[in-house]
């Protein structure tokens, strides 16, 4: 790596951690969302992460837009997935203002929200109840005050895990959470559905780490987690916390022969680091008969984005 690739980086990385990011987005109702083939979708549902929500007006209408456009859809979404850091400081208030806006929405898609870095590397207890209990409350779940849970809709698996002490920027996945993925991807892949996995932290050497971002990835755990993940068939999984935007890195394939994948979902409330930039970027993901695909939108203004690393088809085995 040259001096100037290496400033280049630790300056976007600098630039990434800034609180400052006010922008007011306007919503367009111009680009509406549209499916491949509405009439055969078994299944519709959006992603974003890192909403590093403040206690300002400005994160709270862009975080707001997001909702309102998947509500514009032609056909309805059922859900919706925060791959967490939810808040910027993980203070009480801004948890308060990321819920208050989605308790608008809440009969109207299932929520399934992860616990990211910021979420709980200073208050890890609190925290983890505050999310864990508005999960538990939105999809009727008891989960016992555990970081991970499970659930489904229209006959397909969405598994949620997350750290389980406070930590700096990983994760700490315990052999409990390990067994309890093993057990519902088990379940769920059965009928060779795809199953959808989310944590905050992507697998290790996965998106471009340790390159792009040296504190990045799950953590001791990592290679555990992946390891179960490719046992079986038709396995996603999808992550935040890179902030890498829509380049080369976007998306990775985990284990071919069993079609098992990783999505790095860009950072929503910050520009990215590298490729497509912008902020108030995610995905939608239309599940069919034979195939997933993942789509960016720029939820943010209501447009849809068109890139080279931006869209992708998976075939399901």
């Amino acid at each position: 790596m040259s001096i100037e690739t290496f400033i280049d980086k630790y300056k976007k990385q600098f630039k990434a951690m800034s609180p400052d990011y006010d922008q007011v987005f306007a919503l367009s109702k111009d680009e509406p969302i549209r499916f491949a083939d509405k009439d055969n979708l078994k299944l519709a549902f959006a992603c974003i992460a890192d909403t590093h929500l403040i206690d300002k007006d400005s994160a709270t209408v862009n975080l707001d837009n997001f909702f309102k456009d998947i509500a514009s859809a032609e056909k309805k979404f059922e859900a919706v997935l925060i791959a967490g850091d939810l808040a910027e400081y993980g203070k009480r208030k801004e948890y308060n203002r990321f819920f208050n806006v989605f308790d608008k929405y809440k009969n109207d898609y299932k929520l399934f929200v992860t616990m990211g870095n910021h979420d709980v590397r200073f208050q890890y207890g609190r925290n983890q109840k505050i999310i864990m209990d508005k999960a538990n409350e939105y999809l009727n779940l008891n989960n016992n005050g555990k970081s991970y849970y499970s659930y489904d809709i229209n006959g397909y698996t969405f598994i949620v895990i997350g750290t389980e002490k406070r930590v700096l920027e990983k994760a700490h996945i315990t052999q409990e959470q390990i067994d309890f993925l093993d057990n519902e991807l088990k379940r769920a892949t059965k009928d060779n559905k795809p199953a959808f996995v989310m944590c905050h932290q992507a697998f290790a050497n996965t998106h471009g780490l340790p390159e792009v971002w040296k504190t990045g990835d799950m953590g001791e755990q990592s290679h555990l987690v992946r390891a179960v993940m490719e046992k079986y068939k038709n396995v996603i999984f999808i992550n935040g916390h890179l902030h890498g935007g829509l380049f080369e890195k976007t998306f990775e394939v985990l284990n071919e022969s069993n079609g098992v994948y990783s999505i790095s979902i860009p950072c929503y409330r910050k520009e990215n680091n590298f490729g497509f930039t912008d902020c108030g970027v995610g995905y939608y993901c239309e599940v069919y008969e034979d195939k997933v695909l993942f789509i960016p939108r720029k939820f943010v203004e209501g447009k849809s984005v068109d890139v080279e690393y931006g869209k992708y088809e998976i075939k399901l085995k």
